[in-house]
């Protein structure tokens, strides 16, 4: 076996590494050591038993290397209006970047960062980011409903806006106001221009930043945030200057978004607060809040006083007094070294003149007379950076920058490493858990014994694995043909009548029935022939075997070539079936035995097929009279219909007078009666051959129509017991194969043996790899858990 790809620390098996220390751990080495865990992970995740959260858990943490790769340390800045964010970022950058006025200029996030070029770039909300602003927005308006925010929330958007209208006018009635009109006024401006500029990204010039981040812009509310590249800026490669919205304005999402970077996304945040308002607005009540559930929080703040330099000396003293005690009230405990008084626009006056760029400072430059009041005149270029240290408000914001930046630097660093850290900790344990069953198993074994165990285990395995999918193919074969082919199954369908009929209708119509006639009428009586045309018929056409016939055919085509024969190709389709097995399935799904089933089915079909064709020959024989010797009342009826000929028969057999009258004919006896009856017959005997002839086709006919009806009430019956036999007999099938496949596996495991030893090396040495791959693997988590690297 090679040797571990990751020197490890004792552990069960493993050969004892010395310790890897490492004194200053940097961003490198929490690169390197991520990145070795997330190679043994990567390595032995086709082995692992990994669910998809598990696996998203990993992916969680793989986002770390790109956050060590690319830092970034974000510094919030909060604090009431007017307090002088905008001023401060100013002076931390040394630069007029964000715009600065009397009135709320900062209406969403912006984030200032070192780049490749001076630019800004606005990115609006996407299709999510809206739905969750509508959702806040909705949130404060059912509260002042007094409605559960479900009732609206499940309605679409033009319908919100008509229901939320007639709800708060309806309000406006009982109460007599609306506190949230105005929440409501800006949804209907988020609603009614939901498809604009959807997550689009547009980039500005500097120059134009003002027009994009005050509350003056006509699509401000449709902005997520403002980034601001600066290829000079006076910053730390990783630090992001934040300036967060202030929260005096109605968007509910700036609250959310500031209590998140307060809370978890800022590594510092600055609390801006100026003379006579210290400690004022909805940010110090949110600051408030969040502390008190996280104490912790406030080891990132740094307090600036801003516009200390417009104070005396006494109303210095009541602003620290006043300041202290509003901690005090709030509970809050700082450090003195993190509270600054400082004159931030002072500073940056003195930063811009001392730099040469105050001319070109924009707005800022206007208030150069703030600095005159200071130091009593306007320092020259070379006076300005003496100012920055003798002047105490610039002085104590120059701290205030440094240590801000210091802190960045290394407690931030630190705690970044530490989280990062934690993450790498967590997930080596987590995957430790995961590779120690297999560990375990594989753990004292070696090349030979690993090839006597891997040969038999996979023979094992390989066998099991086959009969498992033989097993699976033909019940979820028999299943879906059960549950799913079955019920919906109709045998005997309209076309297949119409084809039996068809048959039927051609055997009578191409019957030479001159032939059959002439045999009919040979030597028989003609008043018995066409009871007997039934049997004549059946013995010529076979009529019994066209029935038979079709029922096969449509066996075969319906269940045989589909449904045994899909059967048959899935069972071969599975590897390592030897040929002689395949052999006696072709056999035993050829479907000789549904057939030879349905041969049964078929006579019991027919069973009653000699009583129809008896009572077909009664039926034409009832319809078409015909006895042989006619009763003395029917002989009478018979002369008086034909009275006249009857007299001149009697006349002739000298039975009467040649005067005599029909009334002294049917006086006669009963024998004379007879005797003019049999010759008047005999005298009509070419009639009643021609007419015969007429009754046989009618009896051809009269059988025909029998013979369709016959069929036709048999395919209920057909469709219910041919469903029923196939059902029983492929449930059969079932049990049958299942034994099959027990009783040959002495088979499977012999074809199974010939390809183990045709490819057992590469089939070995990658179970060697997978051992190889385990056991480097836990080596390398081990190691971290138990010695904590890094």
């Amino acid at each position: 076996m090679r040797p571990c790809r990751f020197p490890a620390h004792p552990c069960p098996g493993n050969r004892a590494y010395p310790p890897v220390i490492m004194k200053e751990p940097d961003y490198s080495t929490y690169i390197k050591t991520f990145a070795r865990l997330f190679d043994a992970y990567d390595a032995v995740l086709p082995y692992l038993e990994a669910g998809e959260d598990f696996k998203s858990f990993v992916e969680r943490k793989r986002q770390w290397l790109e956050r060590l790769k690319t830092p970034e340390f974000p510094v919030a800045f909060l604090g009431a209006f007017s307090a002088g964010k905008s001023t401060i970022i100013n002076a931390i950058l040394g630069e007029d970047i964000l715009p600065q006025a009397t009135k709320s200029f900062t209406a969403i996030p912006t984030l200032i960062s070192r780049g490749k070029s001076n630019r800004g770039v606005v990115h609006y909300l996407d299709e999510a980011a809206r739905e969750e602003l509508k959702n806040l927005y909705l949130e404060e308006i059912s509260k002042e409903l007094r409605r559960p925010v479900g009732e609206y929330a499940k309605l679409e958007r033009g319908e919100l806006l008509r229901r939320l209208e007639k709800d708060i006018e309806q309000r406006k009635t009982q109460m007599g106001a609306f506190g949230k009109q105005k929440f409501f006024e800006e949804l209907k401006t988020l609603i009614q221009g939901w498809k604009k500029l959807k997550g689009a990204v547009k980039e500005i010039s500097l120059a134009e930043l003002p027009h994009y981040v005050t509350e003056e812009y006509e699509d401000i509310l449709l902005v997520d945030r403002v980034e601001i590249f600066l290829t000079e800026a006076n910053l730390p490669e990783s630090v992001v200057l934040v300036d967060l919205p202030g929260l005096g304005v109605v968007n509910p999402r700036h609250r959310k978004l500031t209590k998140s970077y307060v809370e978890n996304d800022a590594k510092a945040f600055v609390i801006a607060m100026k003379v006579f308002h210290l400690l004022e607005g909805e940010e110090i009540e949110l600051l408030a809040e969040i502390h008190g559930q996280r104490k912790r929080v406030l080891q990132r703040a740094f307090w600036v006083i801003n516009q200390w330099d417009l104070l005396t000396a006494q109303q210095k003293k009541e602003e620290q007094a006043h300041f202290e005690q509003k901690i005090e009230h709030y509970g809050f405990h700082i450090a003195k070294d993190r509270v600054f008084h400082v004159s931030a626009l002072n500073y940056l006056l003195l930063r811009l003149i001392a730099d040469g760029r105050l001319e070109k400072s924009g707005k800022t430059g206007e208030h150069v007379d703030t600095l005159q009041k200071a130091l009593g005149k306007i320092p020259a270029r070379g006076e300005a950076e003496t100012y920055l240290q003798s002047l105490e408000e610039a002085r104590d914001f120059a701290q205030f920058r440094a240590a801000l930046f210091d802190y960045l630097a290394h407690t931030a660093k630190v705690e970044f490493l530490h989280e990062a850290r934690s993450e790498y900790l967590e997930m080596a344990s987590r995957l430790r858990d995961k590779l120690e069953p297999l560990y375990q198993l594989y753990r004292h074994k070696n090349d030979e014994s690993m090839r006597n165990a891997f040969i038999a285990g996979e023979l094992s395995r390989r066998q099991d694995e086959v009969l498992r999918r033989l097993r699976e193919t033909v019940r979820e074969h028999i299943r879906v043909l059960r549950t799913d082919l079955l019920p919906e199954l109709v045998f005997w369908r309209d076309e297949d009548q119409a084809r039996l009929a068809a048959q039927i209708e051609k055997a009578f119509d191409t019957l030479d029935r001159k032939l059959l006639k002439n045999e009919l009428l040979k030597g028989l009586d003609l008043n018995s022939v066409v009871s007997r045309l039934p049997h004549k018929i059946e013995e010529n056409l076979h009529i019994q075997q066209v029935f038979r016939a079709q029922l096969q055919a449509l066996l075969d085509d319906q269940v045989v070539r589909q449904h045994l024969a899909r059967l048959l190709d899935a069972i071969t389709a599975v590897d390592m079936v030897p040929e002689e097995m395949l052999a006696a399935l072709r056999d035993r799904l050829s479907g000789r035995d549904l057939v030879n089933r349905l041969k049964g089915m078929c006579d019991v079909f027919l069973f009653h097929y000699g009583d129809v064709i008896d009572e077909l020959g009664r039926s034409i024989l009832n319809r078409l009279g015909g006895e042989e010797v006619p009763n003395p009342q029917d002989v009478l009826e018979a002369l008086r219909r034909n009275a006249d000929a009857a007299l001149e028969v009697a006349k002739s057999l000298n039975l009467v007078g040649a005067n005599d009258t029909v009334k002294q004919m049917l006086a006669l006896g009963v024998d004379k009666l007879a005797a003019i009856y049999q010759a008047l017959a005999g005298a009509k005997k070419d009639a009643a051959l021609s007419r015969q002839r007429d009754d046989i086709d009618y009896a051809l006919d009269h059988y025909k129509r029998g013979l369709l009806d016959y069929a036709r009430g048999q395919r209920e019956q057909i469709n219910k017991y041919a469903r029923r036999g196939i059902k029983n007999y492929f449930e059969e099938l079932e049990e049958d194969l299942l034994h099959f496949f027990d009783a040959h596996k002495s088979h499977i495991a012999k074809v199974i043996m010939r390809q183990l030893s045709a490819d057992i090396d590469v089939e070995l040495q990658a179970e060697l790899d997978k051992q190889r791959i385990i056991k480097e693997a836990y080596h390398e988590v081990y190691q971290v858990v138990s010695v904590r690297a890094v």
